[in-house]
Parts: structure tokens; C-alpha cells; sequence
């Protein structure tokens, strides 16, 4: 696993933050204090709300805003929280990364904008700005399946020399891109993450140091026993847990994500599997198969 881990991408597991919503389209706060004891009590390490499994995308900033305030409100003193900010603009999202550090983010996980092609010194130019004037590091997030733009390795590489870039989370789910960062930005103050769970066992073998993962919301001791048994060179049990992971992982794959593992979450009782507005819940029928292998799985 490469390098040492820093306060504000410790090495672990982070979770991709489900955002519970309650009947009114709002947060809801007590499935969120479920959520959050349920991750922090099974050993992650830090927080990543209003990513693509908290469809940061779907909430409007003062929501987004609420959403970290509401976590860093509880967890504990110390663990990051790493804000998940869709660029829409750039004046906005300065404006966003100066209101998430208000509300307590340790950093913002930025994936670049979706709606137009971007050029490589488009993808520089737009995280070298945000980060010289942003109040709190950025994480680069690679995640061409909706933003339909990959971030090269030789920008990620040329980024990592920015003292406010602190690393980035792939969500590829490619290993030779992977592996292509991981070993640029080796020699470099820079932490690479995935946030791929299947490949997580893989991944840490080829040098990442830690995940942001979704299936940490449903079942954080899966994600957490992989990473430490890879610490302590136990790879057999290391591949029996991605087995597993790997198996859940699939189950709740189903509708539009993160739909499924939203359903989960009901199934397993710690929130609602409401959606935020427009997209809805998983239909009936894909759900009784979700909860059908949930029992066999969990």
C-alpha cells in the first residue's frame, strides 16, 4: 500500500455516504444517525458525503452543505470529512469549496464537469484554479461512467505536484489506469484511492493506500477486513472477504445507482431507500431479488 496515510486521506476505508431522505424530500436525520454509527462503529476512517452513491449531483448546494455540516455534527473529533462537489461552474464551485470548509470538510472530492468535452489543459487549468484558491484540499475524482471525461495520468501526475491537491479517487474501474497513477505520482505527496469495492483487494496490492467505497454504507467490516488483512500480509483471508464483497456488491448493482444499495439499506433497516428527487426507488420486482440474495448473502 503506498506511502504513509495523512489526516486528510488516512489509509482505510472511507465511505461513500448514502444521503437518507426522509417523506418530504428533505434529510432525514434520524436514518442518518443510524447510517453514520452503523460506518464509524465497524472502523472506517473518514466520511464522504454528497458523492455519486450520496447523489451530491441531485442535492442543490445548500442541501449539500446541510449534508456535511450534519456529518462532521456527528462523528468523531478528528476523522475527515471529504465533501463531494459537482462543478458546475467555476465561480460556483470556488464559492462551494469555501462553504464546505465552513461546514467542517477536511477536503472536496471534485469530479470534473459533465456536460462538455474538456481538454487536457482544460482539466489543468480547472483543478489548478480551484485548488490555488480553495480553503481545503482537493481530491481529483476519475469518474468517466458519468462525467464521461477521464482525468489522464499524465494530468493526475501534473497535479500532484500542487501542494493543495491531496490525491485522487478512481472510479474506473480500469487497473491499468490505476496502476499508470499509482505509479507516477509514487515519489509524489499524493494519495491514490479507489473507489472501486470488487477491485479493492487488487488495488491495494498495486499500491493504493485506501477506498472510498459504497458498499462501506451496507457492509463497512468487509471493506475494512480486506484492508487490514492486506496490512498484515494475510492475503488468503484478504480474497476470501473480496469474494464476499465481491458477491454483495453485485447483488445491489440493480436499477440505477445507487438505488440498490439504498434499497439495501431499508432491507437491512437503518434508512429509507427514497431517492432524491426525480429518481425513484428500485421497482418491486428487482427488489424481492435484492432482498432475496441479501438473505443468502448477509
Amino acid at each position: 500500500m503506498a506511502g504513509e496515510p495523512t489526516a486528510v486521506l488516512p489509509g482505510g476505508v472511507l465511505v461513500a455516504l448514502a444521503t437518507p431522505i426522509d417523506d418530504h424530500g428533505g434529510l432525514d436525520e434520524p436514518g442518518l444517525d443510524r447510517l453514520i454509527r452503523r460506518v464509524v462503529d465497524a472502523g472506517v476512517v473518514g466520511i464522504c458525503p454528497a458523492g455519486s452513491t450520496g447523489e451530491g449531483a441531485r442535492l442543490t448546494r445548500p442541501q449539500r452543505r446541510q449534508l456535511v455540516s450534519a456529518v462532521r455534527a456527528r462523528i468523531p473529533d478528528g476523522m475527515p470529512v471529504i465533501a463531494g462537489l459537482p462543478v458546475t461552474t467555476l465561480d460556483d464551485a470556488r464559492l462551494e469549496l469555501v462553504e464546505a470548509g465552513a461546514a467542517g470538510a477536511s477536503a472536496a472530492l471534485v469530479a470534473a464537469p459533465s456536460y462538455y468535452p474538456a481538454s487536457d489543459d482544460d482539466l489543468r487549468r480547472l483543478y489548478t484554479e480551484l485548488a490555488d484558491a480553495a480553503p481545503v484540499p482537493i481530491v481529483l475524482y476519475n469518474i468517466p461512467v458519468y462525467t464521461s471525461i477521464p482525468i489522464p495520468p499524465e494530468i493526475v501526475a501534473e497535479l500532484a505536484g500542487h501542494p493543495n491537491v491531496a490525491g485522487i479517487k478512481d472510479s474506473s474501474r480500469d487497473m491499468e489506469y490505476l496502476e499508470d497513477v499509482v505509479y507516477r505520482t509514487r515519489d509524489q505527496d499524493f494519495r491514490v484511492l479507489t473507489g472501486s469495492d470488487t477491485l479493492l483487494f487488487a488495488s491495494l496490492l498495486v499500491g493504493v493506500h485506501a477506498t472510498i467505497a459504497a458498499s462501506a454504507n451496507l457492509v463497512p467490516a468487509l471493506g475494512v477486513g480486506i484492508y487490514d488483512a492486506v496490512a498484515r500480509g494475510d492475503h488468503d483471508g484478504a480474497k476470501d472477504l473480496q469474494r464476499k464483497l465481491f458477491n454483495v456488491v453485485q447483488a445491489c448493482r440493480r436499477g440505477s445507482a445507487p438505488a440498490g444499495w439504498k434499497a439495501a439499506l431499508q432491507i437491512e433497516g437503518v434508512c429509507s431507500a427514497r431517492m432524491v428527487s426525480p429518481a425513484s426507488r428500485l421497482c418491486d420486482e428487482l427488489w424481492a431479488d435484492l432482498e432475496s440474495d441479501l438473505a443468502r448473502l448477509l
